[in-house]
């Protein structure tokens, strides 16, 4: 790892970009990025297994990580990803307990490491720190609570269709042609994340592509109608 002695333009946006950190006060989010250092990884390297001590938390600068777990019989189900302005690793951190899932980079990536030891103080310094910790994982068990009921209340295809446009909600560029993910998705790691087969997910993509709602293309996927998969999404 090396010390981030300044941040680029784009890096600084893409955290500014997630309200929760910006919402901070700007004397505690100085301190976080005095304190950071960077890590690269190139696609499909470990950041973290599930199992080992917590050596911290992670801000994801560029590219995307990839949460992911496997069951007793080997299936492997992909939870979420996470992009730039993104952090992960803080419960595993606040409780001192072993991870629970394996992080892993979706391609190359560049993330800022905050040692365990360096949270910590933070929480100690920063009360403020600790509040806002308390509204993001609020926040996050919210979006969990509502994953759970669509996958228990919806279509195969709303299930779909629903996280394409949560993923483009980190991932998504406007093009001509319509919304793309800036990432390659392939079949099987969608079928991972939704619970399907990769079989069940080509034939879903081939019905949207004939109808003009997608286009795919070696794992690239450009939403062409947005509007439509809104409301295929709809339980």
């Amino acid at each position: 790892m090396t010390s981030l002695t300044s941040l680029s333009h784009q890096h600084r946006q893409a955290l500014m970009s997630n309200p929760w950190f910006a919402g901070l006060p700007e004397v505690a989010r100085d301190d976080i990025l005095a304190r950071v250092r960077s890590r690269a990884l190139g696609p499909g390297q470990r950041l973290f297994s599930r199992g080992e001590a917590s050596d911290g938390v992670y801000g994801v600068l560029e590219g995307a990580i990839r949460v992911s777990g496997v069951s007793r019989e080997g299936r492997v189900t992909v939870l979420d990803f996470y992009g730039p302005g993104s952090w992960i690793g803080e419960v595993s951190t606040l409780e001192g307990s072993p991870r629970i899932h394996d992080a892993d980079a979706h391609g190359a990536i560049l993330v800022m490491h905050l040692a365990a030891a360096e949270f910590e103080d933070l929480l100690t310094v920063h009360p403020s720190l600790s509040r806002a910790l308390l509204r993001l994982e609020a926040q996050r068990l919210r979006i969990l609570l509502s994953a759970l009921e669509l996958y228990s209340a919806s279509s195969l295809e709303a299930r779909l269709a629903s996280r394409l446009l949560m993923l483009a909600g980190s991932f998504g560029v406007s093009t001509p042609q319509g919304l793309k993910l800036d990432f390659q998705l392939p079949q099987e790691t969608l079928a991972q994340l939704t619970g399907l087969t990769r079989q069940r997910v080509n034939q879903i993509f081939k019905t949207w592509e004939s109808n003009g709602v997608i286009e795919q293309s070696y794992g690239r996927i450009v939403m062409i109608d947005r509007a439509k998969l809104e409301e295929i999404a709809q339980p």
